[in-house]
C-alpha cells in the first residue's frame, strides 16, 4: 500500500495539495485517510413496487411500468455514506455503469464498495470507488459502477 501512496504522490511532484477547507465546519474523512483497497459492505438493498412506481412518475415515464428495478434506483451513494463520512464539497467527476442482469422488484440485493484508486491531477484530489450490486439470493451480478469523486480535503 505504501508503494501505491508513493505513486499517487509522484503524480504531482511528491507533494499533496493543501486541503480546500472553504466549507465552514469541515468534517469528514481526509484524503490521506482514504486507504486504497479498503472494502465496505455488504449492505442490504431492496427496491419495492412503490419506489419503482414513484420513480416512474417523477421520471415522466408513461405507459406500462417495468417489471424490474430501473438502474437509476440502484445507482446510489447511500452505501458509501453509511461506511465513510464524505467531506463537504465532494463532487462526481466521472461514473461508469455496467449493467449485467435486471434486479427484480422486491428482490434482496447486496451492495459492496471498495476504494479502487486515488490520485492527484492538476493539484486536485480524486478517489475512485468500485461498487457492485449482486442478488442476495443467487449471487448474480446486477450492476457494477466505477465512480470517481473529487475529494476537496
Amino acid at each position: 500500500m505504501a508503494a501505491q501512496e508513493a505513486q499517487h504522490q509522484r503524480n504531482e511532484g511528491g507533494r499533496e495539495p493543501e486541503p480546500d477547507r472553504r466549507m465552514s465546519g469541515w468534517t469528514g474523512v481526509a484524503y490521506a485517510n482514504v486507504p486504497v483497497g479498503r472494502a465496505f459492505g455488504p449492505r442490504r438493498l431492496v427496491r419495492n413496487a412503490g419506489q419503482v412506481e414513484r420513480f416512474c412518475e417523477i421520471a415522466g415515464w408513461s405507459g406500462s411500468r417495468p417489471d424490474h428495478v430501473p438502474a437509476f434506483l440502484l445507482n446510489e451513494l447511500g452505501t458509501l455514506k453509511q461506511f465513510l463520512k464524505l467531506p463537504p464539497g465532494v463532487l462526481h467527476a466521472r461514473e461508469e455503469l455496467a449493467l449485467a442482469s435486471p434486479a427484480r422488484i422486491g428482490e434482496e440485493l447486496e451492495v459492496c464498495i471498495a476504494v479502487a484508486d486515488k490520485f492527484i491531477r492538476n493539484h486536485k484530489r480524486f478517489v475512485v470507488f468500485a461498487q457492485t450490486i449482486r442478488s442476495a439470493g443467487d449471487d448474480r451480478l446486477i450492476m457494477s459502477i466505477t465512480r470517481t469523486l473529487y475529494w476537496p480535503c
